[in-house]
């Protein structure tokens, strides 16, 4: 499925929305909408897609994503498989966009958060003592009511737009090209990726799951995710294998064809071309100061 223009007016009738999300694993389709949302991972592992940029998520993760940018967050295997101890847990605020640009801007001394608005284009991970920070004022937020919610808000804005532990996600050039009329594949088509990702994947096989041949499918992936589809698949194997090598007792050989790669090569090449390092020193680093 493509992801979906959503429009938050139904449920989002106040300026500003905070909703807590406790369940097993993540549930929303890739997806985009009209307002600006800051998500907070509180517990949970998994791959967050947004625009054009694939990274793996966990424990304390926090974003801003802008209006119209395609965004989801999908959980590693394990937590579609019914462990009770696995739960995927995080607060999310949506900001109306009309309120903070028509509104708020007007106020003085918002130019910094006018470039953050401007920077949540291309998705903001945020970082350090402002990502604790945050997570701390976020997680309050829903105790807090009337002019102490906002005046909370108001300071969350304020830490994000002032602190230079973040980075962009999104290539710069990134164009958002869905619209209504699209045919409803993509969604489907990571899914499937997620699922299968530690196996062989064929583009026959995809294409199908696209309803599509496997041409246009090649040149549909493309324009909408403005990278190759094998590029995309060898993205979710490495944010998989970088994983696996936080764990002591699996070898890289295991880490290797756990992920989905047929030989050491292919792994050893994919890996420094989307990390900038083998992977053995990208395990060294990781255990430097351990």
């Amino acid at each position: 499925m493509k992801p979906q223009l959503i429009d938050l007016d139904y449920t989002l009738t106040d300026t500003f929305m905070v909703k807590e999300i406790s369940a097993p694993f993540f549930s929303n389709t890739h997806h985009f909408h009209n307002d600006y949302e800051i998500v907070l991972v509180k517990e949970s592992a998994g791959k967050r897609i947004i625009g054009d940029h694939v990274e793996s998520f966990h424990d304390s993760d926090l974003v801003l994503v802008g209006p119209n940018l395609p965004h989801a967050w999908f959980n590693e295997k394990e937590y579609y498989e019914g462990n009770p101890n696995l739960r995927a847990r995080s607060t999310v605020l949506y900001l109306r966009k009309s309120w903070l640009e028509n509104e708020v801007l007007r106020l003085p001394q918002t130019t910094r958060l006018r470039k953050l608005l401007e920077h949540s284009r291309r998705g903001v991970k945020f970082l350090g003592k402002a990502r604790h920070y945050i997570g701390q004022l976020a997680s309050q937020l829903n105790d807090k009511e009337g002019l102490s919610k906002t005046v909370d808000l108001f300071r969350i804005l304020q830490v994000l737009s002032e602190t230079e532990e973040y980075q962009l996600l999104t290539s710069s050039n990134y164009l958002n090209t869905y619209n209504n009329n699209d045919t409803v594949r993509l969604n489907d088509v990571y899914e499937y990726v997620m699922k299968n990702f530690s196996t062989e994947i064929r583009l026959e096989a995809a294409a199908a799951v696209a309803n599509m041949s496997v041409n246009a499918f090649c040149r549909y992936f493309k324009n909408q995710t403005q990278k190759n589809f094998f590029w995309f698949v060898n993205e979710i194997r490495i944010g998989h294998a970088c994983r696996l090598l936080q764990k002591k007792d699996i070898g890289i050989a295991q880490v290797c064809y756990e992920s989905g790669f047929q030989s050491m090569t292919n792994f050893n090449k994919f890996f420094k071309r989307i990390t900038g390092k083998s992977p053995t020193a990208y395990r060294k680093e990781l255990f430097r100061f351990q």
